[in-house]
């Protein structure tokens, strides 16, 4: 295990020495932006670290507030619920939707936190192959029984493969019997759609029985969870799942940079666009040198290289170099030789994305 002694950044200091960073979800590099540790710092000298209480007694101050008014204005709804921790997203949709669904279909690879969050509903679950809506059709015809609503459940974005699932199939196989699809949208809130709202909008999707979590802990640069949606549904939810009448809020400070980082990404479209650029860039390189990988905005990029020992020497040898990536052995998702996990940011520059791979060519 490392020590990272500065902001997540393009170049970021690991136990004392500073490497290229292409890891971790520090996306638009907002987590050391001066205006957000001035917003935390200004919110803690004005209303302490924290409130000691929950919101549904006096546990409500002006940081929480406007997070949740940033993030329904950024992501275009009646309202936000903002909670400690993006993790616990999908537990507190699951809770919320109380009797509404019958059986949960949950994409076999999804994050750990959607198979918890499964774990608060109240009712029968069952997985289906990895982004394979045949196998989640026959899965509703054997599970489903008459009268029954289904809801599938997957990550939006996945975290190590950067795939996106195919919600809109999803979608329309569950539409029939009343049911819906709830993506945990971690790796796309802020970065896919046009407007940085998440996998539904970069799919041109939205309806009623469409539902997603996002965190503002990555691309947003602060810290905790959001759902945004109309103020019924999210009012149902907040009673329902104790996080809001039974649970510490975010700390002031946390909250306070969360806001100001929100308020960034909103006023500065450009740094999506110039992320999309690096992306854009990167992957087509890597597919001038045989790689195949796909050609969506996402900004994670996973290579499987022969086996755990050849990507464990890969990861390895950047670093002696002074570029880090991941290797991930153990990870939802992830076979059994792991893989490598390249990150990309808005602010890596051009000669950073061509450094790694001039030396990815040298090393495959």
């Amino acid at each position: 295990m490392y020590e990272m002694q500065s902001p997540p950044g393009p170049e970021t200091v690991l136990d004392g020495k500073s490497y290229l960073y292409f890891a971790g979800t520090g996306y638009f590099c907002l987590h050391g932006h001066p205006e957000v540790i001035a917003a935390a710092c200004e919110a803690t000298r004005r209303y302490g670290l924290g409130s000691a209480t929950s919101r549904h007694g006096f546990g409500n101050n002006p940081p929480l507030v406007e997070v949740e008014r940033h993030a329904a204005d950024f992501f275009a709804s009646e309202d936000a619920f903002y909670f400690v921790s993006g993790y616990c997203g999908n537990a507190i949709l699951a809770q919320g939707f109380g009797d509404e669904y019958d059986l949960i279909l949950v994409d076999s690879a999804s994050h750990y936190s959607v198979f918890d969050g499964v774990l608060q509903g109240r009712c029968r679950s069952t997985t289906f192959a990895h982004c394979d809506p045949a196998d989640l059709e026959r899965k509703l015809r054997e599970e489903l029984r008459p009268g029954e609503r289904p809801l599938v459940m997957s990550d939006g974005v996945f975290p190590i493969s950067g795939a996106i699932p195919p919600a809109a199939d999803y979608a329309a196989l569950v539409e029939p019997y009343g049911g819906g699809v709830c993506l945990d949208d971690a790796h796309a809130t802020g970065i896919l759609g046009e407007n940085g709202r998440g996998t539904f909008e970069h799919l041109g999707l939205s309806g009623e029985r469409l539902y997603f979590s996002g965190t503002l802990s990555k691309a947003f640069g602060g810290h905790g969870g959001i759902i945004a949606r109309d103020r019924e549904f999210l009012d149902r939810v907040r009673s329902r799942s104790h996080l809001f009448n039974g649970a510490s809020p975010p700390p002031v400070p946390a909250a306070a940079a969360t806001a100001k980082a929100l308020e960034i990404v909103s006023s500065h479209p450009e740094i999506r666009r110039r992320l999309w650029d690096n992306v854009a860039h990167f992957k087509s390189a890597l597919e001038g040198m045989g790689f195949e990988v796909d050609q969506t905005p996402v900004p994670i990029i996973c290579l499987e290289i022969g086996n755990a020992e050849e990507m464990d020497r890969i990861q390895r040898s950047l670093m002696e170099r002074g570029i880090v990536i991941a290797f991930t052995r153990e990870y939802a998702g992830v076979g059994e030789n792991g893989a490598l996990r390249i990150a990309l940011f808005s602010e890596h520059t051009r000669e950073m994305l061509d450094r790694l791979l001039e030396e990815l060519s040298a090393l495959v």
